[in-house]
């Protein structure tokens, strides 16, 4: 079964926002743990009120965040890049604001029947505790429809002109952004039902709410890329792609 009954834990949200899978909650403490702001926040707390410097008088003032800390860390790494890859001709705001209204719509919409056929990620909380969480409603249906993998063709590496097919693995990035390129593809499809400024954002949520319960043809195409993938495993050791190199 993809669902657990207790729900996730803060640590494994984390470690799903970050990582894109969700792993057992030991494993996920130990992942957060050694996450590089959670040592920087360790060790701003190990550091007492002496003077450090002792040039001056009466020592600096605390930092609202750690030292060394990245100030892209401030961003839900899936709202992020979601929002990124929503903006239109340079216009930040009114993606932020599709995202809002995104999340707000799946807040207040009932709770997804999962389908067997079409399973979520290992770990996957139960129907009733996505739209108490958009956040997590959101990535889980992200995801779960990333492919693994992209298959990549080298030129003239088949012989006699022909492409080699070559199976190459995705970052957790690179997994989202062609998740969220095939959904917004499946709704630029579709007849629009309504005008206004909220039609677009609610057709995304509507398209997010498909895929959790297995409706979307997004799955169809994850299924493709790895078939493909999966029958290109054999040209991995290809002699034809080690000559290819040495030339």
């Amino acid at each position: 079964m993809s669902e657990i009954a207790e729900g996730l834990t803060a640590a494994q949200e984390e470690a799903l926002y970050r990582e894109g899978t969700i792993p057992p909650v030991a494993e996920a403490e130990a992942l957060v743990a050694r996450s590089p702001a959670s040592e920087q926040a360790q060790l701003s707390l190990r550091q007492d009120g002496n003077i450090q410097n002792p040039g001056h008088k009466f020592g600096l003032p605390k930092k609202p965040y750690p030292e060394g800390f990245n100030m892209k860390q401030r961003y839900h790494p899936v709202l992020e890049q979601l929002t990124r890859l929503l903006m239109r001709d340079g216009k930040l705001s009114v993606a932020q604001r599709n995202v809002a209204t995104v999340m707000n719509f799946l807040r207040t919409a009932p709770a997804p029947i999962y389908s067997p056929k079409f399973p979520l990620l290992p770990g996957t909380p139960p129907a009733s505790h996505l739209p108490l969480n958009p956040v997590l409603y959101i990535t889980i249906a992200i995801d779960s429809v990333a492919p693994l993998l992209k298959v990549r063709n080298i030129a003239g590496a088949g012989g006699g002109g022909r492409a080699l097919e070559l199976p190459v693995p995705l970052a957790v990035r690179q997994r989202r952004r062609m998740a969220v390129k095939w959904i917004l593809d499946v709704i630029e499809k579709k007849p629009s039902k309504e005008s206004g400024k909220k039609q677009f954002p609610h057709r995304i949520a509507e398209e997010i709410i498909a895929v959790v319960e297995g409706r979307s043809s997004v799955w169809e195409k994850r299924r493709q890329v790895h078939k493909l993938g999966t029958a290109a495993r054999a040209n991995v050791n290809s002699r034809k792609l080690k000559v290819k190199k040495k030339m």
